[in-house]
């Protein structure tokens, strides 16, 4: 009885152990990156008040995780310190009145709503970002500023990492 009890707890302990060690935080398998000092002073000089700054690295890009205007955001810079888009989180509030009229006229009008993005890069114009999610289905719809819908893309099962556009 007593030797059945042991096995059980031994096996219950290697299973979670399994489970835990399974699971993966992106932002804990990036500490410590080596961030070039260039990519730094950028960062300084073009958001000198984003707080709670944390570093990542995504493929050949410098990911700043921080906070700006109390949103969420990811600024992307490249290996010489030029930066490419700044990614912030919004509320739907905050969506402007044409892209949540055009989305709610749109296809995806039913689906759940999952997230909400505003990207800002240097040369081309802001977007709108709504995730929509229904099922197993997920996709990011990319809106202008005036409520046209400009891309859609399936992020079903994948990344969903937006990354900057390639000039």
């Amino acid at each position: 009885m007593m030797k059945t009890r042991f096995l059980m707890l031994a096996m219950m302990m290697c299973i979670a152990a399994m489970t835990f060690s399974a699971c993966s935080d992106d932002d804990d398998d990036d500490k410590g990156i080596n961030v070039p000092a260039s990519v730094e002073q950028a960062l300084k000089q073009r958001y000198p008040s984003a707080t709670g700054v944390e570093w990542k690295q995504k493929k050949s890009y410098y990911v700043a995780d921080c906070w700006l205007d109390g949103k969420e955001s990811n600024i992307w810079f490249d290996t010489n310190a030029n930066w490419l888009m700044t990614e912030s989180e919004l509320y739907w509030n905050d969506v402007p009145a044409a892209v949540q009229t055009a989305f709610s006229n749109g296809t995806y009008a039913n689906w759940v709503q999952d997230d909400y993005y505003f990207l800002f890069y240097p040369l081309q114009p802001m977007q709108y970002v709504i995730e929509v999610e229904q099922g197993k289905l997920k996709y990011q719809l990319f809106y202008s500023e005036d409520g046209g819908l400009m891309n859609t893309v399936d992020i079903s099962g994948k990344d969903d990492t937006i990354y900057p556009p390639v000039n």
